[in-house]
């Protein structure tokens, strides 16, 4: 019964103000000095490390729906985390037991942007997440969260959320200016296999992709993909022999990575044609 109470006091609904000037996140986002107080106030802990999580409808909503989808998702798998409205954000203050392990945090905030897609009439919800951060630091997280919701609307990318180092990656890519070398590098890493796909209609591309956000974790990435473990590898086997790379190799796992992080960004521009 205690958890119970302590998660409704936690997940109380802030409707959003978005036309005023005095709206405590404004208030907290610009000051010059951080205030402790406001944060407890809200039912932010200064002693608990949080990720600041932003969700952004397509569609115009009424005022409050949008954040109370969020909220009614967060109750729903028990969870005591903040919710607010920010303009015509919703906010999400999700705790973190170990800063350092992000699985969760990109497995969690992905499946609830999924499940606000399927509520919404257009089924389109941006996503951006910001790093963990304790105490006034929050601050950093929440910037983090607004620069990869930044990029995920400007490369329309709603079908998966942006996290705080794949915008920092953009944000290099573009900074380049030059994408015929972006392009190039592409397709030196990933033609042989956009060729192999298209041709037999496969989805080795896909795989990789899936392979890599799950930090290589067999288990995960079969079950994203709804395959059997004996198929990822059989999978894993045919990339390697097609593109003649070894995928044990960390520079190689890098520049693939790389490869498929910029190929999204360029492609979603319209910068590229062939990749």
């Amino acid at each position: 019964m205690a958890s119970v109470m302590m998660e409704s006091n936690y997940n109380r609904i802030v409707p959003p103000r978005s036309a005023s000037r005095f709206d405590w996140l404004d208030i907290w986002l610009t000051a010059n000095s951080p205030e402790v107080t406001v944060l407890e106030q809200h039912g932010i802990r200064t002693d608990q490390f949080y990720a600041t999580v932003l969700y952004k409808s397509s569609a115009a909503l009424g005022d409050g729906h949008f954040v109370a989808l969020l909220q009614s998702e967060v109750v729903r798998r028990r969870l005591t985390a903040p919710v607010f409205g920010y303009r015509e954000l919703a906010v999400l203050f999700l705790p973190i037991e170990d800063p350092q392990q992000t699985q969760r945090l990109k497995r969690l905030s992905e499946e609830l942007r999924e499940r606000l897609a399927t509520r919404l009439p257009s089924g389109i919800v941006y996503c951006g997440v910001g790093r963990p951060a304790c105490g006034t630091e929050v601050r950093r997280s929440f910037r983090d969260a607004q620069d990869a919701l930044g990029f995920c609307t400007d490369l329309r990318n709603d079908s998966h959320a942006t996290f705080f180092g794949d915008s920092s990656l953009f944000q290099l890519f573009r900074a380049l200016g030059d994408t015929d070398k972006l392009r190039h590098f592409c397709q030196n890493w990933l033609a042989a296999l956009i060729d192999y796909d298209v041709q037999q209609r496969s989805d080795l591309l896909e795989t990789l992709r899936v392979y890599f956000d799950n930090n290589g974790n067999t288990a995960r990435t079969a079950a994203q993909l709804t395959i059997h473990r004996n198929t990822l590898a059989y999978r894993l086997n045919r990339i390697a022999e097609i593109t003649q790379l070894d995928l044990e190799d960390a520079d190689v796992r890098l520049n693939l990575q790389l490869a498929l992080k910029a190929r999204k960004m360029l492609g979603n521009n319209n910068a590229i044609a062939a990749v």
